[in-house]
């Protein structure tokens, strides 16, 4: 979302909002990066109480409560603490909520997730002595992949991997630009096992 937003948006909202939203996009950014600069966690400490008024002017006031206010205390957080991903508790929120979606019985919370859990748990283990032949979460296909072979165009790795071909109306043919170009050439590059030797 730190890099999606300001891209997304550049188009569509006034250059004053879009400013607002780059500035805190580009905090949190800088904020989760691995490598901190005390100075730069200084300059970014005195910007955030801006960008957090630029915010307020913005947004009604209802949509501000304490999560909003939070900004202004995270460099300290990060000069006392050092880098946040060791220390933030969203992978554990994601897991918790992952977690909620198992409940079925809304007046045993914790006893349906147990269960739930307990049950993904053994069919998972179970699913190692199956057949080889049936399809289990282990041994799942691919979601592009249709089953028939796929034949290289080349000899290459990476142009051989299996998908379920795109309908000839759903998308037209088009060049790519200078950008996407350069992106795919990358792609290919950084992603092909018979090139690895020569990257290292």
């Amino acid at each position: 979302m730190q890099t999606l937003i300001p891209l997304a948006f550049r188009d569509l909202l006034p250059k004053g909002i879009w400013d607002a939203l780059t500035e805190i996009s580009h905090f949190f950014k800088d904020i989760c990066s691995s490598k901190l600069n005390v100075d730069h966690i200084e300059r970014l400490e005195k910007n955030i109480v801006e960008t957090i008024c630029k915010l307020e002017m913005i947004f009604p006031p209802s949509f501000f409560d304490s999560m909003e206010h939070l900004p202004v205390h995270l460099p300290f957080e990060v000069k006392v603490g050092g880098p946040v991903q060791y220390r933030w508790m969203y992978p554990f929120e994601r897991y918790l909520f992952n977690l909620k979606k198992k409940v079925k019985n809304k007046a045993h919370v914790e006893a349906s997730i147990c269960e739930a859990y307990i049950v993904e748990e053994i069919s998972t283990f179970i699913s190692y002595y199956f057949e080889p032949h049936l399809r289990t979460r282990i041994n799942r296909v691919p979601r592009h992949d249709d089953g028939g072979e796929v034949h290289s165009s080349g000899n290459l790795s990476i142009f051989s991997n299996p998908r379920r071909p795109t309908p000839k109306n759903a998308v037209r043919g088009r060049y790519l630009t200078e950008i996407e170009f350069r992106q795919a050439h990358n792609y290919v590059l950084f992603n092909c096992d018979e090139l690895r030797p020569f990257i290292k």
